[in-house]
């Protein structure tokens, strides 16, 4: 059953890029790397082919097309017409004091919702489990894209700063070439909000081909990314995911590391290194 059975009246009515936020942790797959790159990159899309969506999106042509018919247009030249007359609207008037106000508290509120959702999707059992490997680890890879692999400097920093021997890559060529000399005994950790982003993907499946245990940091529950890892983290749920370039994705992502640095000293505390 399609999840946005509706017309193509209502989808005009509706915001393209909202719902494809709210809906893309139900998506398959194909579906939501077309969305992911749809809500990244909006007026880029305007300018693809299908062919070319396809090809930065990482999906077929066929997928594509399911994805435009599923939120009620009827094929991919009608949805472009949509969402160019959606991102084209005119901007909003100056705002005053008080719209100032309310933006900071939408704001504020905002990253709240997302610690409160990180929170709740922490397991404990999980997170001493993956402090316990880091504990004990002789090397530790991490690897993210874009403002993924800021948050995995910013892991990688507070790593060596407790003394462990931890390096983030953002090149994905090093991090594949690096990862070879991954084994047991080593921990490599992918960082994703959506966890559809195929480098990371290859770089956690190289590291558990090599024998390393692999943890996943994503906001996305079910996720190419997770399934290649050992240990998932969970950070904040897609649907708290503001559209657009803001830091706000990274809210969740920092509580997730702090939570697993604590852990990480309990863990350090039973089982000193030597």
């Amino acid at each position: 059953m399609n999840m946005f059975n509706i017309s193509s009246a209502a989808a005009r009515r509706e915001s393209i890029l909202t719902r494809l936020q709210e809906d893309i942790d139900l998506l398959p797959n194909a579906l939501a790397r077309i969305a992911k790159y749809i809500l990244e990159n909006p007026e880029k899309v305007l300018q693809h082919s299908v062919a070319e969506l396809g090809e930065f999106a990482g999906s077929g042509e066929a997928s594509i097309l399911r994805l435009c018919r599923q939120i009620g247009f009827t094929g991919f030249r009608d949805f472009k017409l949509a969402l160019a007359a959606e991102i084209g609207r005119p901007g909003l008037p100056s705002a005053g004091p008080e719209q100032q106000d309310q933006a900071l508290q939408s704001l504020h509120d905002t990253m709240v919702q997302n610690l409160v959702v990180a929170q709740g999707n922490l397991d404990p059992e999980t997170l001493a489990k993956v402090a316990a490997a880091l504990a004990t680890s002789r090397r530790i890879d991490l690897y993210g894209a874009g403002m993924s692999g800021v948050t995995a400097e910013l892991l990688a920093y507070r790593l060596l700063r407790i003394g462990l021997t931890a390096v983030a890559f953002r090149n994905s060529n090093m991090a594949h070439e690096v990862a070879n000399g991954l084994g047991p005994g080593c921990v490599a950790i992918g960082l994703s909000i959506s966890g559809l982003s195929i480098d990371t993907i290859q770089f956690l499946k190289g590291a558990r081909s090599a024998g390393a245990l692999t943890v996943a940091i994503t906001n996305r529950a079910r996720s190419p990314l997770a399934e290649a890892a050992d240990f998932k983290l969970q950070a904040s749920g897609l649907h708290d995911r503001p559209i657009g370039g803001t830091l706000t994705p990274m809210v969740g992502k920092i509580f997730v590391i702090e939570s697993l640095m604590l852990a990480l000293r309990r863990a350090m505390e039973r089982s000193p290194r030597k």
